[in-house]
């Protein structure tokens, strides 16, 4: 009898504790590939936290009253638009905050007049859905969509409170890309279709060469969307310039003589950007002297007025082959002495 009874109270004890089992398995969290309910839960969140955080507030147009307004006149669709014809507009002020090149974050104020009072002053009053703007040295800005229309589209006058100083910046103020920024403004395009205005040549030609060509001058053939450079690097004030940095500007093909120490000849063919490019995409305009320094060292200085000029090329290829270890050349095509070219340049410096 105590036997059956020893037996029957160990078998209770085993039940006993096979419930008090099945009860922690139901009561205990789930983890691992079970839980992932509550994990989604809480990354959700997490995600829903970082999606509130404040953005950068967008540019806006403001109305400003007593602008002095330059002499100034713009070709827009082949029709004159000139600072007699705006004054019946008012002037705007747009803080734009974009992103050079090189990383370098800047907010420069422009005031002008917005981009659709200047094409309504031309008689064109539609929907725009790209335009174009050229400067006087033949560089051009396109966009498209509602950067068009945008009240932060500007014909600008002024630029941080300086006036321009031969003709107005296109300044689209909700753009963030620096090189979208154009001055010496000239002449502007738009369209309602993704082709040229009617009875407008919008075309690029093959040769560039600018309606002032200096005599005896090489030609310049835009090769712009038919070459695509190898990997290549230099310095400009310190900071590291790659095919990436000079994105989206246009590449020139020219072939120079010079004459070389030993009075012989020789004939290159230089492909790359034009410097005043190069440097416009950086923001650089004040300056007076631009160095090269070669990577054994070597030296040549530029003045303004070679630096400035449309046949001074930022050379990537001479003769379709790259520089030592992804170097350039500078090639101020219109000098006809050797000693003014630079080869394998690794740095430029701009005073």
């Amino acid at each position: 009898m105590k036997k059956f009874t020893s037996l029957l109270l160990s078998l209770l004890l085993v039940l006993s504790l096979a419930a008090c089992n099945q009860e922690a398995a139901t009561t205990t969290p789930l983890t691992g590939q079970e839980s992932t309910g509550a994990i989604v839960q809480e990354t959700t969140t997490a995600d829903s936290t970082s999606a509130d955080e404040p953005e950068t507030p967008a540019a806006k147009a403001e109305e400003v009253k007593g602008v002095t307004i330059p002499d100034f006149a713009v070709m827009v669709n082949g029709i004159k638009v000139d600072n007699v014809m705006m004054a019946a507009y008012p002037t705007y002020s747009v803080a734009a905050t974009s992103v050079n090149s090189a990383g370098t974050e800047s907010t420069t104020t422009y005031v002008g007049f917005a981009m659709t009072d200047v094409l309504e002053a031309a008689g064109l009053t539609e929907d725009y859905i790209w335009i174009e703007a050229t400067a006087d040295d033949g560089y051009a800005i396109t966009l498209t969509g509602d950067a068009v229309t945008e009240s932060t589209t500007l014909l600008a006058v002024t630029k941080n409170g300086e006036q321009f100083n031969t003709s107005p910046w296109f300044a689209p103020g909700s753009s963030d890309v620096t090189g979208d920024y154009l001055k010496g403004m000239v002449s502007i395009l738009v369209n309602t279709t993704e082709s040229a205005p009617e009875g407008i040549d919008n075309t690029m030609a093959e040769e560039s060469d600018p309606a002032d060509k200096p005599e005896g001058a090489p030609e310049l053939a835009d090769k712009t969307d038919k070459v695509t450079f190898e990997d290549f690097s230099f310095k400009l004030n310190g900071a590291e310039i790659t095919n990436n940095s000079l994105e989206g500007l246009r590449i020139f093909k020219v072939t120079a003589s010079v004459e070389k120490k030993d009075g012989t000849v020789s004939e290159s063919t230089y492909t790359g950007y034009k410097l005043i490019d190069v440097l416009k995409a950086l923001e650089i305009e004040d300056y007076s002297t631009v160095k090269a320094i070669a990577n054994d060292g070597y030296e040549v200085e530029l003045t303004k007025e070679q630096a400035n000029s449309e046949y001074t090329i930022v050379a990537v290829e001479k003769d379709k082959e790259l520089g030592e270890e992804g170097t350039i050349w500078l090639a101020p095509t219109l000098e006809t002495s050797s000693s003014a070219y630079a080869k394998y340049v690794v740095e430029l410096i701009v005073d």
